[in-house]
């Protein structure tokens, strides 16, 4: 036999609970967002993108300067011994 119980006979939503949820402000900024694409979006204005631009462009500065530093200590021993 089946072991799935339905319970029919739910009671209601107290309407402070019904009531938390009636934002339709937030139900309405939520909509725009998602129909808008995401090119007709300025970058600086959807926080998640900027973050996301923002974290790769501090890899990448990162990055250059390891290995501007690794170049540099690298080149140093080639040009004492060539003297």
């Amino acid at each position: 036999m089946s072991k799935l119980h339905f319970n029919i006979d739910k009671p209601g939503l107290p309407d402070e609970q019904i009531d938390k949820h009636k934002d339709f402000k937030k139900l309405y900024y939520n909509y725009q967002q998602a129909t808008k694409p995401l090119y007709k979006t300025p970058l600086y204005k959807n926080k998640k993108v900027f973050l996301i631009i923002l974290l790769i462009l501090l890899l990448t500065v990162v990055l250059i300067e390891v290995l501007e530093k690794e170049e540099a200590a690298q080149g140093k021993p080639d040009q004492e011994q060539s003297k």
